[in-house]
């Protein structure tokens, strides 16, 4: 089997990584929003526990967007696994869903020194629009940040200012 993973101590390096999570089967799990916001709630844990930086998530209906870092020492892969964990062992108990909640292994991907965190966290909230769910990336209530944020809205999405924020970043 090919190896995917970088070594693992470059894990542990604070690097900030674009990851792909794909529910098992390509289940459409996250039209369900109890399962959005228990996953939310997962990965917010997750991301307290290993003091992760979430800079960007979109739960699309059959996969999860992020990208984010912990501290230098951290491992991030530990995190990942526990946000999966996490959310495998609450989700089952709030729907039927099925067996497993993720697939085994994971894309995951680090940001090299030219790739901006917010023109990747642009890319991230801007999948649902590529994928034709909404016209406007503001309008997807299932993305958001756990780091660029002052309250999440009830539906889970993030600071309402954010996308404009982004925008004015990057010089749009």
């Amino acid at each position: 089997m090919k190896r995917i993973r970088l070594r693992p101590e470059d894990y542990r390096l604070g690097h900030c990584f674009s990851v792909i999570l794909a529910t098992a089967e390509r289940a459409r799990v996250f039209k369900e929003p109890k399962a959005v916001q228990t996953c939310l709630a997962a990965l917010t844990h997750a991301s307290t526990r290993y003091e992760a930086r979430v800079y960007a998530y979109c739960f699309m209906p059959d996969h999860l967007h992020l990208l984010a870092n912990t501290p230098d020492g951290v491992n991030f892969i530990d995190f990942i696994r526990h946000f999966k964990q996490l959310s495998a062992y609450r989700l089952p108990r709030q729907s039927q869903t099925a067996r497993r909640l993720w697939q085994t292994r994971f894309y995951d991907h680090a940001l090299r020194s030219d790739e901006g965190v917010m023109t990747a966290a642009r890319y991230i909230f801007d999948n649902p629009v590529r994928a034709g769910i909404v016209a406007n990336a503001a309008d997807y209530p299932y993305s958001g940040s756990l780091v660029w944020r002052s309250v999440l809205s009830s539906s889970g999405s993030e600071d309402p200012d954010l996308h404009t924020k982004l925008t004015k970043a990057e010089g749009g």
